[in-house]
């Protein structure tokens, strides 16, 4: 949806900006309501800073998820080792079910979880089976495995 109103990076800046200022908001909400010296106001004041820091620690995990896919793509580019997308595509550009599931089927018998390289390329597999969930488990182990890596 934001691809086409511009650069997503910068809608993911803009929305962070918000969630920045408003756990300050919340922050200094929070510093008022502990200097009324109340239990159930401190209570209240951390449940108010806990929410905003849980969302601004989950979206900076995203964003370094995002930046270390990013690294790993460069990576295997560099490295000559990214898939080609030659799979028959349907009329909505998506690829044909059944050749990405022949794909998938290939590389998962080929599948190495220690290997950062081959849970990222198991990772584009099961996107293109359309399988999100599996697909970002997948590249999450990947970006775990890689931090801890050698280059390619």
């Amino acid at each position: 949806m934001f691809a086409r109103l511009g650069n997503p990076k910068i809608w993911v800046g803009i929305f962070t900006l918000i969630c920045v200022i408003y756990f300050v908001f919340a922050l200094d909400r929070a510093r008022l309501l502990v200097q009324e010296n109340n239990a159930i106001l401190t209570l209240f004041a951390i449940a108010i800073v806990t929410v905003p820091g849980l969302g601004l620690y989950l979206i900076a995990r995203e964003i370094r998820f995002g930046f270390t896919m990013q690294e790993m793509g460069r990576e295997l580019a560099r490295a000559g080792q990214l898939p080609t997308d030659d799979l028959p595509k349907e009329d909505s550009g998506r690829s044909v079910l059944a050749a990405a599931d022949a794909r998938f089927e290939s590389i998962a018998a080929s599948h190495d979880p220690d290997d950062w390289v081959k849970c990222y390329l198991l990772a584009l597999a099961y996107d293109e089976s359309r399988d999100r969930k599996a697909a970002r488990a997948s590249m999450r182990e990947a970006a775990r495995l890689f931090r801890n890596a050698p280059p390619v």
